[in-house]
């Protein structure tokens, strides 16, 4: 069992630079350092994106407006000057994203405490932004949350149901 006991030790001391005895595990293990496991929930019947991160993030970092007019055609570049812009969602975002359909859930792991945003797809065009339904949803470690059918976000009940919130209410989902 010794033996063991220094593989042990030095594999963290080679992973952490520090070993602090079994105990130190377990506070890491629970900490906020700890990566955490966190769930999204999709009650609604439209695909969305989750963007998390560690800290705070703006709309700008993660879509771009684009001239939804001008073009090119066989002719040349053609384009009017009264012309509708349409938001589409920045391919060259730094921002981590997972793409949820309707109805699912899924998880991810994170840093310990995230900060979440959640927007909508087009069903037509995946890529065009249609609205935002949250920026920076604070979201504890080893918690998860569910996009409820109305658009609001709500807390899972530790330890319950993916769709069942802090309050009891089950969303549905399949």
């Amino acid at each position: 069992m010794d033996i063991l006991n220094e593989i042990f030790r030095k594999t963290l001391m080679k992973s952490y630079g520090k070993y602090e005895g079994p105990c130190w595990i377990q506070q890491e293990m629970g900490s906020a350092e700890s990566r955490s496991n966190t769930h999204v929930a999709n009650a609604t019947d439209k695909a969305i994106r989750i963007y998390y991160q560690t800290s705070k993030m703006t709309l700008e970092e993660l879509v771009v407006n684009v001239d939804a007019g001008f073009g090119f055609s066989g002719s040349g570049f053609s384009g009017n000057t009264n012309t509708s812009t349409k938001m589409v969602f920045k391919p060259d975002s730094r921002v981590r994203y997972i793409r949820l359909p309707p109805k699912e859930f899924t998880n991810f792991a994170g840093e310990g405490e995230l900060f979440a945003s959640v927007l909508v797809e087009d069903k037509d065009d995946p890529k065009v932004y249609l609205k935002c339904i949250c920026m920076n949803f604070h979201v504890p470690s080893d918690r998860s949350f569910i996009v409820t059918a109305s658009e609001n976000i709500k807390l899972q009940k530790y330890g319950a149901n993916i769709w069942v919130d802090e309050n009891g209410i089950n969303h549905g989902g399949r």
